[in-house]
């Protein structure tokens, strides 16, 4: 009973995208760490998301059907929220030692990281909100 209590009231207060919100840019930050990482790797190819196209999929959920996940062995569908964000692979140009390019990843990094923070505080008054809540009856 708790537990459908909590992802009822998670789920209808938004709770559930934040968190997905965060998992997206965490994902994003992890590759952008890798890139950099590989900066004089040669033959690395640089990785990241569309981290559009998956914020696009966090607020369409209303707008396509869903499928749950019953066990592990199922193939994900498009819209379900166990699938992964596609990851994008760039081709390395010729010439070049790899096909990361520093100044756009650090970039990328301050960006990503402002984009964390910012969900972190919503999601953090979020559950103030809720608190706060619970605490006035």
């Amino acid at each position: 009973m708790v537990n459908k209590l909590t992802s009822f009231i998670f789920e209808k207060t938004g709770v559930n995208d934040y968190q997905k919100f965060l998992d997206v840019t965490s994902t994003r930050h992890k590759l952008v760490s890798s890139n950099v990482a590989n900066v004089s790797t040669p033959g690395y190819r640089a990785e990241d998301i569309d981290f559009k196209e998956e914020l696009a999929k966090i607020g369409n959920k209303g707008k396509h059907l869903e499928a749950a996940l019953t066990n592990s062995a199922h193939i994900p569908t498009t819209h379900s929220s166990a699938r992964p964000p596609k990851v994008n692979r760039q081709k390395v140009a010729d010439g070049d030692i790899n096909s990361v390019d520093i100044d756009q990843e650090v970039s990328k990094m301050a960006q990503n990281e402002l984009l964390y923070t910012a969900g972190a505080r919503l999601l953090q008054m979020k559950f103030e909100g809720l608190k706060n809540a619970i605490k006035s009856q």
